[in-house]
């Protein structure tokens, strides 16, 4: 064997040997995209898993939420409408009753002005007091009532007079 020949194997053998580490390397990568592809399947399996039971949990509070809501306004109608009309027509009369409160209060405030009116003393009555309580005035009284007796006795006799004839 020459020399030639020689290389010819140990080259052949290298590429035999690299061609078996880049085999095994290969090999080793593969199970190991494996193993990493059949973590990957069960992480997602898991997620789907979790998505699913989040979806039914949604599910489920949309539909307690829709059901609380439905008794809700069940309950609106059938207790709190109600309520808001009977408060309504209740102030409603209490109105009517201000009202009519009021109108009495303005009717009770004219008497007692009509009443005060009556209790205080006019102008007419001061007067008198003024000129009943000087001594002229007292004289000036007792002459007008002197007059209009005699004005009244002198009438008296001429419609007997004029009757009589």
């Amino acid at each position: 064997m020459t020399a030639r020949d020689w290389i010819e194997v140990v080259l052949a053998a290298l590429l035999v040997l690299t061609l078996m580490v880049l085999s095994l390397s290969v090999s080793y990568a593969l199970r190991r995209i494996a193993s990493l592809s059949s973590r990957m399947d069960d992480a997602v399996a898991q997620m789907q898993r979790d998505v699913g039971t989040a979806l039914q949990d949604t599910r489920a509070a949309l539909h307690h939420v829709s059901e609380l809501s439905e008794i809700l306004t069940v309950l609106l109608r059938a207790e709190v409408t109600p309520t808001v009309e009977v408060a309504r027509a209740a102030l409603t009369h209490v109105e009517v009753t201000l009202k009519g409160i009021a109108d009495t209060t303005s009717t009770v405030r004219r008497l007692a002005a009509g009443a005060e009116a009556l209790t205080t003393p006019s102008a007419v009555s001061a007067a008198m007091e003024r000129v009943a309580g000087s001594t002229a005035g007292r004289l000036a009284l007792l002459a007008a009532g002197v007059l209009a007796l005699l004005q009244g006795v002198l009438r008296g006799r001429r419609k007997q007079t004029t009757t009589t004839s």
